[in-house]
């Protein structure tokens, strides 16, 4: 079973964890000083020397080098898990799926399973896929620019007419998501172009593949 899929949602709330508390700091910190030299500026009568100004600008700039030096290397570190995701070969138990967008409606191919799955008014496209296993998409557009949208697993990409986009997902657990669809707006249908996740524990998605 393939093993590089990655749940973009974990990769995210990791990401955040380290972002958030940063932002947070910075934001004290920098209240704290404009506050401070507003109210010592007030009293002091004598202005600061070179030495003493560059000293303090001197701080603040490795402070600086050293936060952006700490969010280059877990956002890197983060997309390379991606990254190295969507290169990883197909694998025993993995999952192929061709997502193809067209104005207005979704449609989800299998080629190793023969099913073909597609909306129709007022019933949006179901993507089925099992628990825990990578699942290897490949997308396109058929027409326009569409943005292929799960919100709930921090996971968005654009697809391009005539172009293809690989990318691999893992759904962690069995769950229905009603919130995929189009993040690009592509015309008068757009609000209607809704999709559901199915996510299927191995044994269920094994019987709808071979229902």
């Amino acid at each position: 079973m393939g093993v590089l899929g990655v749940d973009t949602g974990e990769v995210y709330d990791r990401t955040a964890a380290v972002y958030a508390p940063i932002a947070v700091a910075v934001f004290v910190i920098v209240v704290g000083a404009v506050a401070w030299f507003t109210w010592t500026g007030r009293r002091r009568s004598v202005p600061r020397g070179p030495s003493e100004a560059h000293g303090f600008e001197a701080g603040y700039a490795a402070v600086i080098a050293v936060i952006v030096a700490v969010l280059v290397i877990v956002s890197f570190h983060e997309q390379g898990r991606i990254d190295a995701a969507k290169a990883s070969p197909v694998a025993r138990g993995d999952v192929r799926v061709r997502v193809i967008g067209a104005k207005w409606n979704w449609r989800f191919e299998y080629p190793a399973l023969g099913i073909s799955v597609a909306g129709r008014p007022g019933v949006p496209a179901a993507l089925t896929v099992p628990a825990g296993r990578a699942v290897h998409f490949e997308a396109t557009s058929l027409d326009v620019t569409h943005g292929f949208w799960i919100p709930s697993m921090r996971f968005q990409r654009q697809l391009f007419p005539a172009k293809d986009v690989r990318f691999t997902l893992t759904f962690p657990r069995p769950d229905v998501i009603d919130s995929g669809e189009c993040s690009m707006f592509c015309g008068l249908g757009h609000s209607d172009m809704r999709f559901q996740v199915h996510i299927l524990s191995p044994a269920a998605f094994d019987a709808w593949a071979h229902r």
